[in-house]
């Protein structure tokens, strides 16, 4: 019978189309076609409700409101929160949108980056700002950004994309200790037109919280003439 099964998997899959990125079952329902993600595989990620710092979002194993290092060195963000943990399905699929194409699911990362700014955070901004990748790495579409364009027309909120640029190339955070993080992104970044954003009050986006290097560098060229920055992403290692 292991023929008949195979038999009639790929019959689903040429009548359905697309299948799961989790699981590889053929997606029966239009919101699972939307998201290239099943029902059951997307009820494994849930929204990180562990004890975390106030400002950072560093998963806490005590009763503090703030980590160590917010209070010894707060960041130029007022807060930043991840949507879970960089583990498992979650991964697997940020690697996908990113290195693979797999375009559509932008929809279901913005549905968690929605969850984070209505359930979380809870507050209203004047823009949101995505972190910007490097000019050298050849893709078709810009990850973030391409996020950030359905986030800011679900919310009525104004994509302030072409301020914050990238204007150094660096070789990939991955792996890196924080230092060499550091040092990778040394002047990386340029805020153009700064005057477009002064007074506003900011939302900075992006797929990964690692260490924090990046989205730090991003904020602290956006807190010199921002009113607030906040931060969000989709996960954190």
């Amino acid at each position: 019978m292991r023929w008949f099964k195979e038999f009639f998997h790929r019959l689903q899959l040429s009548i359905f189309l697309s299948s799961c990125k989790g699981c590889g079952e053929p997606l029966v329902f239009s919101d699972e076609a939307r998201v290239c993600v099943c029902r059951e595989c997307r009820a494994t990620i849930t929204l990180n409700r562990d004890p975390q710092c106030r400002i950072c979002g560093r998963i806490m194993d005590n009763d503090y409101d703030r980590c160590g290092e917010c209070i010894l060195n707060p960041p130029p963000f007022r807060k930043h929160v991840s949507y879970s943990r960089y583990q498992g399905l979650m991964k697997d699929l940020i690697l996908l949108y990113k290195y693979s194409g797999v375009e559509k699911l932008k929809n279901l990362f913005v549905d968690y980056y929605i969850e984070l700014v209505n359930d979380v955070i809870n507050e209203d901004f004047d823009g949101i700002v995505p972190v910007p990748p490097d000019k050298s790495r050849k893709r078709e579409f810009g990850p973030i950004l391409e996020a950030a364009k359905i986030l800011c027309q679900r919310l009525g909120i104004k994509l302030l994309s072409g301020y914050l640029v990238k204007v150094k190339e660096t070789p990939p955070q991955a792996g890196l200790s924080k230092a060499k993080r550091i040092r990778n992104l040394d002047g990386a970044f340029k805020l153009k037109n700064p005057q477009e954003i002064k007074g506003k009050k900011v939302l900075l986006i992006d797929d990964v919280y690692t260490t924090g290097t990046t989205v730090t560098k991003c904020a602290q060229l956006l807190s010199k003439h921002a009113a607030d920055v906040a931060a969000i992403t989709l996960a954190r290692s």
